[in-house]
């Protein structure tokens, strides 16, 4: 009698390993009617790949009661994606399209689509191994005029970087600069969520800092500590 031992590894990153890969695993979209983008998805390996989506919505993102909850109901279905489930062939590839259905947002909402392999047919009489790797992608569905807003607060004796905005931006490169002393790096990065805020743990007294923010373009940015 055959077994099948089956592996699922959940990524966020790498999206070209074998048995499937993706062309973005980070989408942008806006509130407007016609708002839509696809992920193609491939399959590179010689065996068919079956594949199911799954639509996860994420409550109070980058906050501490960050909370991801798997969408069944259809009537709380505000993204879509299509399709729902897809064979790949060897070689072939697959456009899925994701298209939000909410309107007039007053802030961002935030997905994670889960692309999900399932066991095909394993014909063997030995036990088989067969690794599955799922893939999720990072959905965000922004208000049309949408804009991040990042301030250098004090709480507590602590300077934090906030983002006072309405939609996410990437924060990287940041550095300390204090007139002639001049400038050095700061172990400081990560995604900001609207609301959500980093710590400052090193000390720091006047100047300002310089870093560069990553939304839907880049840009360089300084920061007064007043």
């Amino acid at each position: 009698m055959s077994r099948i031992i089956v592996a699922f590894l959940l990524l966020l990153a790498q999206p070209a390993l074998a048995g499937m890969s993706l062309d973005k695993i980070i989408v942008y979209l806006d509130d407007s009617p016609n708002a839509r983008d696809d992920i193609l998805v491939s399959n590179p390996d010689e065996e068919t790949l079956y594949l199911q989506t799954e639509i996860y919505r994420v409550d109070n993102p980058g906050l501490p009661d960050e909370k991801r909850v798997r969408v069944v109901d259809p009537k709380e279905f505000k993204l879509l994606v299509s399709p729902a489930r897809a064979v790949l062939t060897s070689g072939e590839q697959r456009r899925f399209r994701l298209m939000p259905l909410e309107r007039n947002l007053d802030k961002e909402k935030v997905y994670r689509v889960t692309f999900k392999p399932v066991v095909g047919d394993i014909k063997t009489d030995k036990t088989a191994l067969k690794i599955l790797v799922a893939y999720q992608a990072l959905v965000f569905v922004q208000p049309k005029e949408g804009t991040y807003n990042l301030q250098l607060e004090k709480e507590g004796g602590q300077w934090l970087l906030k983002n006072t905005g309405n939609i996410n931006v990437e924060v990287s490169d940041v550095q300390y600069c204090q007139g002639e002393a001049g400038c050095r790096p700061l172990e400081l990065s990560g995604r900001l969520y609207a609301g959500a805020s980093l710590p400052i743990k090193e000390e720091i007294i006047g100047g300002h800092l310089e870093l560069l923010a990553r939304g839907r373009e880049t840009e360089k940015l300084q920061l007064p500590l007043l």
